[in-house]
């Protein structure tokens, strides 16, 4: 399968505003954060003052409690309940921080764009948990959807940031017990490797607008004291490094200077190399997620709309034969 790469149009005056803002502001406090990533109390304030932020007009909500986690059954505007598609949705956040309310906006205008209502997984994090709890969770979003009468092939994982991470972590998950596979895989601007060594040398890791290899050392530092405390034996394999084979097709949106560039690039190439159709979108001068800005920015409408018709698009040929 051959790796497609596509590159979008020079950055609206609204998304370099949001990039310079970014720069100034949440950039110098990631950096800060990384010099004691076991302080993580001011992100839930975050999290907090999300819960007073409205989803868009027309979205319903219902909350779903799973076997080890809470869930939220979102129906974007236009979208009623007889779709025969559906999202598992994995929110960003560094394994450690956000929630369905921070994401709520950007869920319903995915489950808008696909026509497809979305479950919002809620996830535990770190360092209450492993990673490998968190997959367990997303996988249970996952057996929920397939309760409820979802077709595999009819069924998309869909994650940002660290949810990006996730959904590669799920999908083979779902593989290796033997699940019926999902129709494909989007991700927003993926977390793909744990380890710093990639990003040290990206040749943007001086550009980037949100992150700084300090940073990213941070989350690597924590994430290795969490697994330590919990007892984690054995080398955590990050999904870049992993076993790829048979895995669905793979949607991949990612900012031009984004540090998390040359993952992508070289993450579409292994896909294609174990025989997994991927689509990476280089979006130029965007920012990390920008599609949450896609309220108010042209390209973060533009890139939602796209992820939504690769959810309606993604059928197995199972699917398509059947």
């Amino acid at each position: 399968m051959t790796a497609v790469r596509t590159s979008r149009p020079s950055p609206s005056k609204r998304s370099q505003l949001l990039a310079a803002g970014l720069r100034h502001t949440v950039k110098p406090t990631l950096v800060a954060w990384s010099f004691v990533p076991s302080v993580i109390w001011p992100s839930r304030i975050l999290d907090r003052a999300a819960e007073y932020l409205p989803p868009p007009g027309g979205t319903t909500i219902d909350r779903v409690r799973l076997a080890s986690c809470g869930a939220e059954w979102v129906h974007g505007p236009g979208v009623d309940g007889d779709e025969d598609r559906a999202i598992l949705y994995l929110h960003g956040g560094a394994l450690v921080t956000c929630s369905l309310a921070t994401h709520r906006r950007l869920v319903s205008y995915v489950s808008h764009a696909a026509g497809a209502p979305a479950l919002n997984v809620d996830f535990r994090m770190m360092p209450a948990v492993t990673i490998e709890h968190m997959v367990a969770d997303c996988l249970a979003g996952y057996r929920w959807l397939l309760d409820r009468g979802y077709s595999p092939e009819r069924i998309t994982l869909v994650g940002d940031s660290a949810g990006g991470f996730l959904a590669f972590l799920t999908a083979m998950a779902i593989r290796d017990e033997g699940l019926p596979l999902p129709a494909g895989i989007a991700c927003m601007s993926p977390l793909l490797d744990l380890g710093v060594e990639r990003k040290e040398a990206s040749p943007y890791s001086d550009r980037c607008d949100v992150f700084t290899v300090r940073a990213c050392r941070g989350l690597q530092r924590f994430t290795a004291s969490v697994d330590e405390r919990h007892e984690v034996v054995g080398e955590r394999v990050s999904p870049i490094d992993a076993d790829l084979t048979g895995l669905p097709p793979v949607l991949i949106q990612i900012g031009s200077r984004e540090i998390l560039r040359p993952e992508c690039e070289e993450m579409v190439d292994r896909l294609a190399a174990a025989g997994v159709g991927a689509e990476l979108q280089v979006w130029k001068g965007q920012v990390h997620v920008f599609q949450a800005a896609g309220c108010w920015v042209p390209e973060g409408r533009d890139a939602v709309r796209e992820l939504g018709a690769f959810v309606r698009d993604a059928v197995t040929p199972h699917a398509v034969a059947g």
